[in-house]
């Protein structure tokens, strides 16, 4: 899993980048992902500032004495979003919708913290386990009941679309539940982060192709790209059950 970590790592700094340069490209927030209350003041402003934190993080994260910070301040960066941006939207709107995006904003934040070191004793890293896999029954119920939209963002040319989305929903549900109990961690984690690797290949990858200019599928494709990253880096994680940190003694 090194070498994956590794690999994982960069695009991670090259995906934040990219969505820095969103922020600012466009002033404005990452759509639905930064859900800047309309009519509110200072959107632009904000859009500058989310812009320079994502962008200076990726790049630090490119330097290996600089990425236990910049993998911080991006952890932190995305928590303090879901925080102020999600959970009012939770509030207001009472729909699993607003529920996905506080599960998406935290499921990156958790991937990148595990650069950092934070979850790296056994009640931290039980914790970190607990909230991933809170984040996956998240997506899993999503594609339930918002299973046409799910089913009409399938491939055309994939069969039984509807069957499809039903099935990745089962995969979230499971692989959600298995980090919940505890149950072959790293292979759930694992099998979670190559279906959202999919995903990424599929459906969004194809999508910037066909509308290489149109802002909510670069906006989708940074976005999934960030929890598919978010995925491996649990799944690479050393603090996980059966590897590293909570198996045999490690350096920090």
């Amino acid at each position: 899993m090194d070498k994956v970590r590794q690999d994982v790592i960069l695009l991670v700094a090259v995906v934040l980048i990219g969505l820095g340069l969103l922020n600012i490209g466009y002033r404005d927030s990452l759509m639905t992902w930064q859900p800047f209350p309309d009519g509110a003041a200072g959107r632009a402003l904000f859009a500058y500032l989310s812009g320079a934190v994502l962008i200076l993080s990726g790049a630090g994260m490119l330097i290996p004495a600089w990425r236990t910070g910049a993998a911080a301040v991006a952890a932190s960066w995305l928590a303090l979003g879901a925080i102020v941006f999600h959970l009012p939207h939770i509030v207001k709107a009472h729909d699993v919708a607003a529920l996905l995006g506080l599960a998406e904003a935290s499921a990156c934040a958790l991937g990148l913290a595990t650069l950092t070191g934070w979850f790296d004793t056994r009640p931290r890293a039980n914790a970190h386990r607990l909230g991933f896999g809170l984040c996956l029954l998240v997506f899993g119920i999503s594609h339930f009941v918002y299973a046409g939209f799910t089913a009409a963002m399938v491939p055309a040319w994939l069969p039984q679309r509807l069957g499809i989305a039903y099935l990745t929903g089962a995969i979230h549900i499971l692989t959600g539940l298995a980090l919940l109990a505890g149950l072959r961690v790293r292979t759930a984690a694992t099998i979670e982060a190559l279906m959202m690797s999919s995903f990424v290949l599929l459906l969004h990858i194809p999508g910037v192709i066909a509308a290489p200019h149109d802002r909510l599928q670069l906006t989708m494709l940074g976005m999934a790209s960030l929890l598919t990253c978010a995925a491996w880096l649990v799944a690479s994680s050393r603090a996980l059950p059966g590897g590293g940190l909570l198996s045999r003694r490690a350096p920090s």
